[in-house]
């Protein structure tokens, strides 16, 4: 990825500025100075992380900055800076930092030149042009990187894995393996990833996927790793032995169709020691399997049985202050209660202020004299059929089928609405005509009573 450059890089007058040198110390001028320190220290952290890179130096800020053959005058005041703000820590000092015991074995791998100065000499600003610096945030982000992608990979099936197998994992994205180094070394600071030099080989142990540190390499995981590592040398070795009996095999048979039985019989000879020799590595590789599943078994119970004591523990501990015989007093006295709040609602019902004895005889009685001046006569109940709402009647031929067919005798219409001084009551239903069927309202008018 090209590095970034502001906008400003091409206005050579701002660059010229930008370029010269700090003027003794910012109480001269500080305008000047902070402008300065605004536009570099972005600039060079969001260069390395456009990079990828954990560290620099000073001769590389001053190689990637170098514009129209000038170079940056006042980058080593810029690093000063940096390191007072954390922005920047020395690759010395962060190596240091971290208790481990393969730092001595992995330290010239990681340092570019070995620390010839002091920290007073880099407030004198004496830099080292190819000193390393390195950028913590940067490196913490390549960390988790390395972790995620540890997690995500076959490799997270295995307790221990070799430094050179997560290299590989990981070197398109860490193509320097000093940095890789230094990227272990943060993990490492973080509990992330537990490292032990053993034998000439690396031993890396990451924090399993839901676990919050890692623990330290211990004999048994050095004993899963032996046998991981004999599954694997095992597992090679039995392909090759079944490869070598298939060749041997077909050897045999191409010497029997030439005709050359004896050459024919000594390759079978040969194909059935390799089939012997086959069987019992396949007969260690069945046992060391057999052993690595139940080591996953056990650890599997393991984990069950503490999650099991866990749980005991929490329930002892919320059971504390709790008893069958508190429990049972405590349902006693909710029951008292309960029957003294039922007494006093009975209580304040049953008081009804201004009350009257009077004999319920004599109430009776009155009641039904009230209801017999109420009562009022009704006429009777029709006994005939009744039309409760106005509907379609069906055509008929005569006017005595349709008189027939209606509920009650009704007289004849008057041809002309008839006066009377009274009120009246009117009764109206709809008539179907004899020829079309359509219906029209006949009144019949009632003397009001």
């Amino acid at each position: 990825m090209a590095p970034p450059y502001p906008a400003d890089w091409d206005d050579d007058e701002r660059m010229s500025f930008m370029f010269s040198a700090f003027k003794g110390s910012r109480d001269v001028d500080s305008v000047g100075w902070d402008s300065k320190m605004t536009f570099w220290i972005p600039l060079i952290l969001q260069h390395a992380k456009a990079q990828g890179n954990v560290r620099v130096t000073l001769r590389q800020l001053q190689s990637h900055f170098t514009r129209k053959s000038s170079t940056p005058l006042g980058l080593a005041t810029v690093i000063q800076e940096m390191l007072r703000r954390g922005c920047l820590q020395i690759e010395s000092d962060f190596v240091s930092g971290v208790s481990s015991g393969w730092i001595s074995w992995g330290i010239r791998q990681m340092v570019i030149k070995p620390l010839q100065w002091t920290w007073g000499t880099i407030l004198g600003a004496q830099i080292s042009p190819d000193e390393p610096f390195v950028i913590p945030d940067i490196l913490k982000a390549q960390a988790e990187l390395v972790l995620k992608e540890y997690l995500s990979s076959p490799l997270s099936s295995t307790s221990i894995v070799l430094d050179d197998d997560v290299y590989n994992l990981c070197k398109d994205q860490i193509p320097d393996r000093s940095a890789f180094n230094l990227v272990l070394l943060q993990l490492q600071l973080e509990k992330k990833i537990s490292v032990l030099q053993r034998h000439g080989e690396k031993l890396v142990k990451f924090l399993q996927d839901g676990k919050t540190r890692v623990n330290s390499i211990e004999e048994s995981d050095l004993g899963i790793y032996e046998l991981q590592k004999s599954q694997k040398l095992l597992s090679e070795k039995v392909q090759k032995a079944s490869e070598e009996s298939d060749q041997l095999k077909e050897e045999a048979i191409n010497f029997k169709r030439a005709g050359n039985k004896q050459q024919a019989l000594r390759w079978m000879r040969r194909r059935k020691l390799s089939e012997k020799r086959l069987s019992e590595l396949q007969n260690k590789l069945d046992t060391v399997q057999n052993i690595l599943d139940r080591i996953s078994i056990a650890e599997t119970d393991r984990m069950v049985i503490s999650a099991y004591q866990m749980g005991v523990t929490a329930l002892r501990t919320t059971l504390k202050d709790v008893s069958v015989e508190k429990t049972e007093s405590l349902v006693d006295q909710i029951q008292e209660f309960c029957d003294l709040q039922d007494d006093i609602s009975q209580s304040l019902a049953g008081a009804v202020p201004g009350d009257i004895d009077v004999d319920t005889d004599d109430l009776e009685k009155e009641l039904n004299e009230l209801l017999q001046e109420n009562e009022v006569d009704l006429p009777e109940v029709p006994t005939g059929p009744l039309i409760t709402s106005p509907q379609r009647l069906p055509a008929v031929q005569n006017t005595a089928a349709f008189d027939s067919r209606i509920a009650f005798n009704l007289p004849d219409v008057p041809g002309v609405p008839v006066t009377v001084p009274r009120r009246q009551n009117t009764i109206s239903m709809n008539v179907s005509p004899e020829r079309n069927g359509d219906t029209q309202p006949c009144t019949q008018y009632l003397p009001y009573k």
